[in-house]
């Protein structure tokens, strides 16, 4: 099965999400709340009010984890948002139309009941959303949730319901600032790490898997206590560590090749 490490960076100055559109009932953060409010909304805003509510469910879900007790809603929801962002109905196909049509003619009917915990809605607020099943990594399971750091680095592992295929992402938090970052470092930014891996470690690539460890920098020197420490889950016999301080730009730390010792790239000594 395959994993998809996903780069998904919001503006570095704002340090968090952004979006090309607001929606009209953002404001409403409890689905309870946004269900019985359904009398009141008008027909063209259904598009709105199905994507919020379907928004705030998932948030809820990741809020009942007891591991995740230490990210603030708003985060979570946030985060839910970017990984799930709208498809508007003018850029779907004829057919896709007639999902999203047939997925509302049911929603309503739950909604005038208040039957919001029916199996059968929560699969029609899914076609809804995503008429075609294929867009959202719709499922994060409890277990498939990683505490790297706690209260400041966390993989999810999600996964699509229809087909199976999988994504990991990496949340980055800074009490109320917040980010989806890449543990791979981009090419083009960091050139000299590429040329330290190539000429220590060979043809090495980054494995599609959750990372294996992640720690913070020495508290006793100063120059590395802003530093995030990261160790890839080693596939093969060779593996490396490397650092960054916003996930950005990343430095090259140590090594080791062919299932031989650890050897350190950096010219600081340091103690492991």
């Amino acid at each position: 099965m395959k994993r998809n490490l996903i780069l998904l960076f919001a503006a570095f100055l704002t340090f968090g999400f952004t979006y090309a559109q607001k929606n009209k009932f953002e404001n409403v953060m409890n689905s309870k709340k946004l269900g019985v409010s359904y009398k009141s909304v008008k027909s063209k805003d259904k598009e709105d009010y199905y994507q919020q509510y379907y928004w705030l469910r998932r948030m809820e879900e990741l809020k009942a984890y007891k591991h995740l007790e230490g990210i603030k809603p708003k985060v979570l929801y946030s985060f839910i948002k970017e990984i799930s962002q709208p498809i508007p109905t003018k850029k779907l196909t004829k057919e896709q139309k007639k999902f999203r049509d047939d997925a509302e003619l049911s929603l309503d009917q739950y909604f005038k009941n208040k039957d919001w915990e029916n199996p059968v809605m929560k699969l029609n607020l899914n076609t809804y959303v995503d008429p075609e099943r294929t867009k959202y990594f719709d499922v994060i399971k409890p277990e498939r949730i990683k505490v790297l750091l706690p209260k400041r680095l966390y993989s999810f592992t999600a996964e699509n319901s229809q087909n199976q295929q999988q994504k990991i992402y990496y949340l980055w938090i800074n009490d109320n600032d917040y980010k989806i970052v890449n543990i791979v470092p981009d090419k083009k930014k960091n050139e000299i790490f590429y040329e330290e891996l190539k000429r220590d470690v060979g043809s090495y690539t980054f494995p599609d898997f959750v990372l294996d460890a992640v720690t913070t920098g020495d508290k006793k020197v100063k120059s590395d206590v802003d530093y995030i420490y990261l160790t890839p889950f080693q596939v093969g016999n060779d593996n490396i560590v490397y650092k960054t301080k916003d996930f950005e730009e990343f430095i090259f730390v140590r090594y080791k090749k062919d299932g031989g010792p650890w050897t350190d790239v950096e010219h600081r000594k340091r103690k492991w």
